[in-house]
């Protein structure tokens, strides 16, 4: 392979002489790459920036996988997410340095067949720097810390075991000093923000923003902090059960609680087990974040095509069984498991299939909290935290089984009983089209909107089921009414919301996403709208449907002359998770507003059109 592109001409400078090739195989990749520090030479002023060179050097015939952001942002390659992509973390053990940013070399591609078929990956190769900008402490005297480069080699047939190369560094700080020389080839626009690993699970991440419709604070997560932020991670997983996503099965659960309010034993053993299988849900999801390099959250998941196909197919089965369809035969482990049963085992499988459907949600705060969990490099915090998510999501459902009394308003048999089991079936069913549908999407070159036509009929047909059969078994007007009308709600909403998903119709000419699109508005000196969305993100059409398609966010758009740019990331070959990736964030839905210049007006998960309106002016007015 040719020699590694870099992205400052530094290397052409260092004059490393060309590593011989070990004779015997390599034990792991520390034999293969190598990294020296060079420190600035003079003292760094207090509380300033320096930029410190780091050397890397790799044998020949040997590559290690790039920075993540590059692997996802380079135009034309695939993104393997087995790799153990190159990371570079400074742990301070003196004075307080901060690592601040890192300019990664410009990578090389190679081509390998990781299991996707023949494809180009993103690596580095051979002699290059790594630029690594710190700010030093306000305390005088000598600094120091240890940088960690994390890194995989591999050659054109294996990938050996990964390594930590430990590089000292030791600098001079004093007040009012010079500003240290930068070197060669430094470009502060290149830079990409990091989160310490060391720093963040010791607390030192620096503070969490949190941004709920308008209403922004900040918690730093070291000492009581961190207690602060299990709070509102705990929170946020109670709010996303009223997320769209869950919503159709909390009247099954309420009534099957209802059917044990009899036994308040049998019914809070019930609801233990049911909040076992949420929890659990979300614990294997803190081990995929914590122990897979390049998984970092939830809806990442919906990546993979296959992944979202099944998980339909299975919403599919459990609805047929919820809506009481179980009358052929099927084998006896189906109907053990039917999640609508009420024996321990169905009363899991319901937990478990709650949690499923939450994650291509996220509620407000949450995923704040699941960002700097996933970024922390800690496993018992990532476990900590989402834990801690999946309590609070399982807590309604627990404090139901514990007071059975606030169910039995629910009926328990019968035929109401069973009007409701049907509707929530077909609800559910809804739900699976929906995720059949954005798997099928993950797998087109461009997203369809077509089967959002299959979810708006099937959630029609549940509201008309409702509406005709509310007539059939009840003889009194005030339930006829009230059911009847919540029926026809359901019959329009499902029609003209979907209809409207499905045609994409809106007030804003959105422009894809590309690398070059972005930087071609951004010379024009336009300001420019990210919105940053997927065909399986309920929250992103939601969002996109009652604040940006409004009169007022269009209106502001076109009087700032602003680009307006769609960045899907339905499928994992997406480059919008790089650019995701460069606001610090590893979920969406997010909107960012930004001057020509780059610089943010607003960035937020939660947003309104007084916010999305201010914030356009403001940029505008630069």
């Amino acid at each position: 392979m040719a020699a590694l592109l870099l992205a400052s001409g530094a290397a052409a400078q260092v004059g490393m002489p060309k590593v011989r090739r070990a004779a015997a195989p390599p034990s792991d990749s520390a034999a293969v790459a190598r990294a020296t520090v060079r420190s600035p030479q003079a003292a760094v002023p207090a509380g300033g920036s320096f930029v410190v060179a780091i050397d890397l050097a790799i044998d020949p015939g040997w590559h290690v996988w790039v920075h993540e952001t590059q692997a996802r942002a380079l135009p034309g390659t695939a993104v393997f997410e087995g790799a153990i992509f190159t990371t570079l973390d400074l742990r301070a053990s003196e004075g307080g340095l901060r690592l601040e940013g890192v300019q990664w070399p410009a990578p090389h591609t190679a081509k390998a067949d990781v299991g996707d078929g023949p494809a180009s990956y993103a690596v580095y190769e051979g002699e290059g720097t790594i630029l690594a900008r710190l700010q030093a402490p306000q305390a005088e005297g000598s600094a120091s810390g240890t940088f960690t480069l994390s890194l995989q080699a591999c050659n054109a047939s294996n990938c050996i075991a990964p390594a930590d190369l430990e590089l000292p560094l030791q600098v001079q700080v004093k007040a009012g000093a010079a500003e240290a020389a930068v070197p060669a080839g430094f470009d502060p626009t290149a830079l990409v923000s990091v989160a310490s690993k060391a720093a963040a699970s010791a607390g030192e991440g620096g503070d969490i923003r949190f941004d709920f419709f308008g209403a922004e604070f900040r918690v730093d997560p070291r000492g009581l902090g961190l207690l602060l932020v299990l709070l509102v991670a705990f929170v946020g997983g109670m709010l996303l059960n009223f997320t769209p996503c869950v919503l159709p099965v909390i009247p099954l659960k309420i009534m099957s609680l209802s059917a044990t309010a009899g036994d308040r034993r049998r019914c809070l053993r019930l609801g233990v087990v049911m909040s076992l299988g949420v929890v659990s849900f979300w614990l294997g999801l803190g081990l995929l974040v914590g122990g897979i390099s390049g998984f970092t959250a939830a809806n990442q998941l919906f990546q993979y095509p296959l992944f979202t196909i099944a998980l339909g197919l299975f919403i599919a089965v459990m609805a047929v069984g919820m809506a009481g369809l179980f009358s052929v035969n099927l084998p006896q482990w189906v109907h053990g498991i039917e999640a609508s049963h009420e024996s321990a085992g169905g009363s899991f499988v319901m937990g478990v299939m709650t949690a499923v459907l939450s994650t291509p949600c996220t509620a407000p705060l949450m995923g704040a909290a699941a960002g700097w969990a996933a970024s922390s490099g800690s496993l018992a915090t990532v476990l900590t935290v989402f834990g801690t998510i999946g309590a609070g999501m399982a807590a309604p459902y627990l404090l139901l089984s514990a007071f059975p009394h606030l169910a039995r308003r629910m009926p328990r048999s019968g035929p109401a009983s069973d009007l409701v089991k049907q509707v929530m079936g077909l609800l559910l069913l809804a739900a699976a089209a929906f995720f059949v549908g954005a798997g099928v999407n993950g797998m087109l070159p461009a997203p369809s909107h077509a089967h959002w036509w299959v979810v708006g009929t099937i959630g029609a047909v549940a509201g008309a089921w409702l509406s005709w059969r509310t007539f059939r078994i009840s003889p009194r007007w005030t339930p006829r009414a009230v059911f009847g009308g919540l029926g026809l709600l359901v019959v329009a909403l499902s029609l003209g919301v979907t209809g409207s998903l499905a045609t994409d119709s809106g007030r804003i000419a959105w422009i894809p996403y590309s690398a070059e699109a972005l930087q071609r508005e951004r010379d024009a000196g336009r300001v420019v709208v990210l919105d940053f969305t997927a065909e399986w993100c309920l929250n992103c059409k939601a969002l996109e449907r009652t604040v940006l398609d409004t009169e007022r966010v269009a209106e502001a758009i076109l009087q700032a002359n602003a680009a307006a740019i769609k960045v899907d990331i339905t499928s994992r070959r997406s480059d919008g998770w790089g650019l995701l990736h460069r606001f610090d964030r590893v979920s969406i839905p997010l909107l960012v507003v930004q001057r020509a210049d780059g610089t943010v007006t607003l960035q937020s998960d939660a947003y309104t059109p007084d916010q999305v309106v201010t914030a356009l002016r403001e940029a505008a007015a630069h």
